[in-house]
C-alpha cells in the first residue's frame, strides 16, 4: 500500500505541474474578491437611519451609534463608530442592517501600524466609504448602483 499512496502522490504532482500558477502580481493585479466575501467593513453614510441594528447584532460589541431625533419621526446620526480592534468581522452587522448601509467589502490595503488607528470615526469612514465609491464607478461593494452625488438629499429607499 505504501507504494500506491507514493504513485498517487506524484500524478497530482505531475498535473499541477503542467498548469498555469495562478499566483496576482499584487499591487499590480488585485485579486477578484467574491460578493459575499467577508472582508473589511465599508459604512455608507447616507443610506444610514441611525436604527443602531448593526450595534445591537454585533457580538463583539464594536460598534457604537448615537442618534438624536430628527424631523418627521427620524433620526440623526450624531456619531457611528467601529472599533476594528475587537471585530471579528462575522458580517452580522451586514445581514443585520436593512437598509444595506453598512457593508462588507472595501478597500483591503488600509493596515494600520499603530493599532489605535483601527479606532474609526464617523469622518474616517465616511471618507473611506466616498473613497470606495469614487474608485468603483459609484457602484456599492454588494453590485448595487450609487446614489446620484449631485443629489445631497438621498435617504435609502423604506
Amino acid at each position: 500500500m505504501y507504494g500506491l499512496g507514493v504513485l498517487r502522490g506524484m500524478a497530482i504532482t505531475l498535473r499541477r505541474a503542467f498548469t498555469a500558477p495562478i499566483t496576482v502580481q499584487y499591487p499590480e493585479e488585485e485579486r477578484i474578491i467574491p460578493l459575499r466575501a467577508r472582508t473589511n467593513l465599508t459604512w455608507f453614510e447616507e443610506r444610514c437611519t441611525g436604527c443602531s441594528t448593526c450595534a445591537q447584532a454585533c457580538p463583539d460589541g464594536c460598534i457604537l451609534v448615537e442618534t438624536s431625533p430628527g424631523e418627521d419621526r427620524s433620526f440623526n446620526v450624531e456619531r457611528y463608530e467601529i472599533d476594528f480592534r475587537l471585530c471579528m468581522y462575522c458580517g452580522l452587522c451586514v445581514e443585520a442592517c436593512p437598509y444595506e448601509a453598512i457593508q462588507a467589502g472595501g478597500p483591503l490595503d488600509d493596515a494600520a501600524v499603530v493599532f489605535d488607528h483601527l479606532y474609526r470615526n464617523k469622518e474616517t469612514l465616511t471618507g473611506l466609504a466616498q473613497r470606495y465609491l469614487q474608485e468603483h464607478g459609484n457602484v456599492y461593494p454588494n453590485g448595487r448602483k450609487g446614489p446620484d452625488r449631485s443629489s445631497s438629499t438621498f435617504r435609502p429607499e423604506s
